[in-house]
């Protein structure tokens, strides 16, 4: 892999030979997103027509700290983390945290309004100026509740997502890649969730990582006009762990979910039996039920990676590294090379690693398997760089064998075949041993 273009250590500058305990403090706090009715409609994820509420959506907060400056991690229920220099700025601004220190991200729901000013829409200044207020009400109650706390992880699988790279065989011979169901694909089921508990053992915040575009509710018509908001299965899920631990907040977060669906949801695919070409298809009304189905599914897989965690541990040393890095460029003769990005907030022995774009689950996979840390969760839609770096690439990000073979969502090619898994994970690497807590 190229050089480091730059690392930004944000842990200690001089650690100690011998690493002291560091008592973990946690403090959590949620609230509403879901826009007045007399705003809608509004738009979100590819241009949907929002206009009814099916279920409320947040943003949740919860706040870290080894009893001096808290860090954050927030996590909205949104297509995207909302604009940086308004949101994240404001938030570093408004609590003292530095944007650094701040874990910033999405579920990368379809069906969340965007959150962003449209001059020809009056409503969508109302509604970016709602959940930026609610952004700050969560993080200054978080802040508050910071207590002693313990943390853990536990594992599971979870079988509710699906491969979505599929290759079509036309009738003529040939083949086309696109969206559908692929079973045999690259699909990591694994589902990870941190468990934060107070110093009696009861819970105060998870954190539900899974991969899987929160698509089920894409382009519902519960109505003939448009589209219903909806938290999607990640909302679901929270919901539910929510109800059950009275209290606790939970923040579901996505992996590497550039190329993975649920099995089947409201938007479908399949190959026309005649010309084997991509067929499209909308469940529209039973779409709920579906959605359900799989938040009950994935609750119980919860539960048991929950029932899964073999210690929790106080004592948890918080320290963060964002750096660039860059890829050679999969043309030479008309593209630079490609600069990449990676958050990384580190609780103890378990890493949190961001990325800005739709990475595909295959580097993701490849990055957890080579990780210097045996606890790492790779994240998509996290915010990886500060104001003044350069720009790393964004969007989906293929692996290999979708780049080579022409698959769906590889026509914006960025870095030559080869390069990409290994040169994530060397970054990775790189940031992980920069914050070094021994």
């Amino acid at each position: 892999m190229k050089n480091i273009i730059r690392i930004i250590l944000l842990a200690i500058l001089a650690l100690p030979s011998v690493a002291l305990a560091q008592q973990l403090y946690v403090g959590a706090a949620k609230r509403v997103t879901t826009p007045d009715t007399e705003w809608l409609p509004l738009s979100g994820v590819a241009r949907s027509n929002l206009i009814a509420v099916i279920d409320d959506i947040y943003v949740r907060v919860i706040a870290v700290s080894n009893g001096d400056t808290p860090s954050l991690i927030v996590t909205f229920d949104a297509g995207g983390p909302p604009d940086a220099e308004t949101f994240l700025t404001g938030l570093s601004e408004h609590t003292g945290i530095p944007v650094e220190e701040i874990y910033y991200g999405a579920t990368h729901g379809h069906t969340s309004p965007s959150v962003i000013v449209n001059p020809d829409v009056p409503s969508t200044e109302l509604y970016v100026n709602f959940v930026y207020d609610q952004m700050i009400d969560a993080a200054d109650e978080a802040i508050r509740n910071l207590q002693p706390a313990k943390v853990g992880i536990g594992y599971t699988e979870s079988y509710i997502n699906v491969n979505r790279q599929r290759f079509y065989e036309l009738d003529d011979g040939g083949e086309v890649g696109a969206q559908g169901y692929n079973p045999t694909g690259p699909s990591n089921k694994t589902l990870s969730v941190i468990r934060f508990s107070d110093m009696a053992d009861d819970p105060i915040a998870f954190i539900v990582h899974y991969s899987m575009h929160l698509t089920s509710m894409y382009a519902n018509r519960l109505t003939d006009d448009g589209t219903g908001i909806s938290g999607d299965v990640g909302g679901q899920v929270s919901r539910h762990l929510e109800n059950k631990f009275e209290g606790a907040i939970a923040n579901w977060i996505p992996g590497t979910a550039g190329n993975q669906n649920p099995i089947l949801s409201n938007e479908y695919f399949t190959p026309n039996p005649e010309t084997g070409e991509q067929e499209i298809q909308m469940m529209n009304r039973a779409v709920v039920e579906l959605m359900e189905f799989y938040g009950k599914i994935q609750f119980a897989d919860v539960l048991t990676a929950l029932g899964n965690i073999e210690e929790e541990s106080s004592d948890a040393r918080i320290s963060f590294a964002k750096g660039l890095s860059s890829l050679p460029p999969y043309d030479p003769s008309t593209q630079e090379d490609a600069i990449i990005g990676l958050s990384l907030m580190r609780i103890g022995d378990i890493a949190l690693v961001g990325t800005g774009g739709e990475l595909f689950n295959e580097i993701g996979m490849y990055m957890q398997d080579h990780s210097l840390l045996e606890h790492t969760l790779v994240s998509n839609q996290v915010r990886t760089y500060v104001e003044g770096d350069k720009q790393p690439i964004s969007g989906y990000q293929p692996n290999d064998h979708a780049m080579i073979h022409d698959g769906w969502h590889t026509n914006n090619r960025r870095y030559a075949i080869g390069s990409v898994e290994g040169g994530y994970t060397n970054l990775m690497n790189d940031l992980i041993k920069s914050t070094n807590q021994n």
